[in-house]
């Protein structure tokens, strides 16, 4: 009877000196943003901004508690609690940082380091790994029954986790946290039971672990500081760099879950104002600099907003830091000023090619160090830089190494519209800026076959850029204008005088149908630099219904189905006189595992090659393939791809041709072609025109 009057006599009194300083305690503001971190073994208290990773000491200098562990924020009551290792039991944290003992029945006598206070229910939970310890549940509602009475849910055979701290869900009531290994955890603390949902590709001790209300879980490793995020709602959850944090052998983390990562109403973060492909805003990771103390930013000034132009509709209006002295001419070098109130360490990048993003060979300053006042850094423009209208990005901070993307402590990110141009630079067209020429393959070589010179049509148009004299890009565009083939071809260009070496393959554009094509269109396995467009054009068309070819038979008239256009620049100091002249070498070639007549017995592959009149294969021919059927090449003449007669079995035509319909010899279609021929090109020099066709027998 005595030992239960005890224990009675305990719990009032523990009751009463909690209701006496809750009384008198002052709690924290409605849901503060900040998240709370607590490190040392002399106690103190941080405030960290998650965005950004900035961070300073909270706790006065003379706070001198012992350390603290398991830092949790109450939303039910809106103060902090921490497992006290002087008290040896949980405390209380108010907002003027006022630490006070709860004196709890059943604690066990040891130490806790993981805990978290949950948001369905006013209960806090404490984990600690091992057979004899587990996971422990304590109601701090006062009208709760067992109220500050320590409750086992999980001893540490059913729960078993390499974990340093957990965070509750702003939603399902789970606790999450992410083991040493890098293994996402849900908790569910009413059962006792554990699910592994993802690994999240970063190890390490994560001793301060947060939610926000989008539930995104924030992990902060103790060896670097580095903070990641990871997206619980993904299917396969893994970890993004997020921000620079504070690094500790003892950290423990706190924040109210329900708050958003950064105060709308009095933020402290800069962003940039690009476009969010090049992921901007804080949803995609965007760069951000924590105003801080303000002391170090380009320009004049630098202010906070809750998020990025792109997000907010906010216009920056504190970019001031940097001044293009030069324009960007591909090829040349460009000279930038950037102005920094502070020393620090300038990053800065140029979308290059003008495709959303800033990609790793696109950093024209790596971590450069920045005076006060005006710097100058000189950088090349590349020449494979596209013309037109892009974005700049330029960061300063403290911090040596940053990418285009993440958060930093002090410092800002300033994001500039620019503009690529050419004045100094000559462009030629082939046949036109806007103008077409047309290709038509007959593909039965070396047999004359039909001879209706439609089994390959392709309208194209090439342009080269040179600077001086030197070749800076090579542009092939064309479409697809009928397939009259029963063979599968494939069409490319070899690029006559240039070596494979010679082009800067990393930076080469190509797009089907305004659609970018990852792979590229360099040949592999060449010392010639050849071009491929398709190896199968047929995979790009479909002839129709009841049609057996594209565009090629009357009513068979399908729109054109395939464009294409690839950008090929050349590496620097490239002679544009060791290209040849327009047209090049188009050709088209055998499609893989396709067979191709009883001449060659076999699916002849890329060996298989059909030119323009007189144009020498690529070393990919198989040279025993001339003189067979019709054939009458002489490699001793500069004679291939003709007959005895001198008919080729290919064309460039100066226009957009109408060629002739499925099956119909082409001397019928054009009745001046052959005299053309035989005569050396001397006679008839419009023959291809439509005013000296039998319009009956082209398509149209």
């Amino acid at each position: 009877m005595k030992r239960f009057k005890n224990k009675l006599l305990l719990f009032l009194m523990s009751a009463l000196a909690t209701w006496s300083a809750q009384v008198s305690a002052e709690a924290f503001g409605e849901c503060p943003t900040e998240a709370f971190l607590i490190q040392d073994k002399v106690a103190n208290l941080y405030g960290v901004q998650l965005a950004t990773g900035y961070y300073q000491k909270e706790s006065p200098h003379d706070w001198g508690e012992a350390k603290m562990n398991a830092l949790a924020f109450n939303i039910h009551d809106r103060y902090l609690y921490a497992y006290n290792y002087y008290y040896g039991t949980i405390v209380t944290i108010d907002a003027q940082l006022a630490v006070s003992p709860l004196w709890l029945t059943g604690l066990p006598n040891m130490g806790f380091y993981v805990g978290d206070i949950a948001l369905t229910e006013n209960s806090y939970y404490l984990y600690r790994p091992g057979a004899s310890y587990g996971l422990y549940r304590i109601p701090l509602d006062p009208t709760a029954a067992g109220y500050l009475t320590t409750q086992q849910v999980a001893n540490g055979n059913q729960i078993n986790l390499s974990i340093y701290d957990m965070a509750f869900h702003p939603d399902n009531g789970l606790a999450y946290s992410v083991d040493r290994w890098g293994n996402l955890w849900a908790i569910d603390v009413v059962l006792g039971k554990t699910e592994k949902i993802s690994n999240v590709g970063q190890a390490g001790t994560f001793g301060a672990v947060y939610f926000d209300v989008n539930a995104n879980l924030y992990i902060s490793r103790n060896s670097d500081g580095h903070i990641y995020r990871v997206n619980t709602q993904w299917d396969y959850p893994i970890a993004e760099f997020f921000a620079f944090g504070p690094a500790s052998s003892n950290n423990d983390g706190a924040r109210c879950a329900l708050a958003p990562i950064i105060s709308i109403e009095s933020p402290t973060t800069d962003f940039g104002d690009a476009p969010d492909s090049y992921q901007t805003s804080i949803g995609s990771n965007g760069p951000r600099h924590d105003v801080g103390d303000g002391s170090l930013f380009l320009g004049g000034s630098v202010s906070g907003e809750p998020n990025a132009y792109a997000v907010n509709g906010l216009e920056g209006s504190d970019n001031d830091g940097v001044a293009f002295v030069t324009n960007f001419e591909p090829g040349r070098n460009s000279i930038t000023t950037v102005v920094a109130s502070a020393p620090g360490y300038l990053n800065a990048w140029i979308d290059w090619n003008r495709n959303g993003l800033f990609d790793k060979d696109e950093r024209i300053a790596d971590a450069e160090a920045m005076q006060a006042g005006p710097n100058a850094i000189i950088y090349r423009v590349p020449n494979w830089a596209n013309v037109g209208d892009t974005w700049s990005r330029f960061r300063l901070s403290s911090q040596m190494q940053l990418e285009p993307v993440g958060g930093v402590g002090d410092g800002e990110v300033e994001d500039y519209e620019i503009s690529i141009i050419e004045p100094n630079v000559v462009v030629h067209y082939h046949p036109s800026e806007q103008g077409w020429n047309t290709l038509a393959f007959e593909d039965n070589w070396p047999l004359k076959g039909d001879y209706d010179m439609n089994d390959v049509v392709a309208n194209y148009r090439l342009s080269t850029v040179t600077n001086e004299d030197k070749l800076l890009r090579i542009t092939l565009a064309g479409r697809i204008v009928a397939l009259g083939a029963a063979y599968h071809n494939g069409l490319a260009f070899r690029l006559t005088g240039l070596t494979r070496d010679q082009i800067d393959e990393a930076h080469i554009t190509f797009t089907i149908n305004d659609n970018p094509v990852m792979a590229s269109p360099l040949e592999t396995g060449r010392d010639e630099a050849i071009i491929i467009i398709s190896d199968d054009l047929w995979d790009y068309v479909t002839a129709g219904e009841q049609c057996r070819f594209y565009r090629t038979e009357q009513d068979c008239g399908s729109n054109i189905q395939m464009e294409f256009r690839i950008i090929v620049p050349l590496i620097n100091d490239v002679d544009a006189t060791d290209l040849a002249a327009f047209p090049f070498d188009p050709f088209i070639f055998s499609a893989p595992n396709q067979e191709r007549g009883y001449l060659f017995g076999e699916a002849p592959g890329r060996r298989y090659e059909i030119h323009l009149q007189n144009q020498a294969p690529t070393e990919a021919f198989q040279e025993n393939f001339f003189g067979r059927g019709d054939d009458d090449s002489d490699a001793t003449l500069g004679r291939f791809f003709v007959n005895e007669n001198g008919m080729p079995w290919a064309l460039d035509l100066p226009y957009e041709w109408r060629y002739p319909l499925e099956n119909m010899d082409i001397r019928y279609a054009y009745p001046n072609f052959q005299t053309h021929v035989q005569s050396n090109g001397a006679l008839d020099l419009d023959w291809f025109v439509v005013e000296q066709s039998n319009s009956a027998n082209t398509f149209e």
